[in-house]
């Protein structure tokens, strides 16, 4: 078993903008979230390739509740 460690978990706030134009108000056109940190990408990519792994490392409040089950609906083992 391979355990990874993640001491700043976050969430990564991807979006797209169609013709970004400066000096206006522009608007997203999609959002994605993804459950972020060096372990925890660590943890996603051993997934893909299909290894099993731990990601390990400190969460709280909503964000907290959001990276766990962001990586829950991966099918990636948490202990945090």
């Amino acid at each position: 078993m391979i355990y990874t460690v993640t001491f700043n978990p976050s969430l990564d706030y991807i979006v797209t903008v169609n013709d970004f134009m400066t000096g206006v108000v522009n608007r997203t056109s999609r959002e994605i979230i993804f459950p972020g940190g060096k372990g925890i990408n660590v943890s996603m990519v051993l997934k893909n390739l299909g290894q099993e792994s731990t990601a390990l490392g400190f969460v709280a409040g909503f964000t907290g509740d959001e990276i766990a089950r962001l990586l829950e609906e991966k099918g990636i083992t948490t202990d945090f």
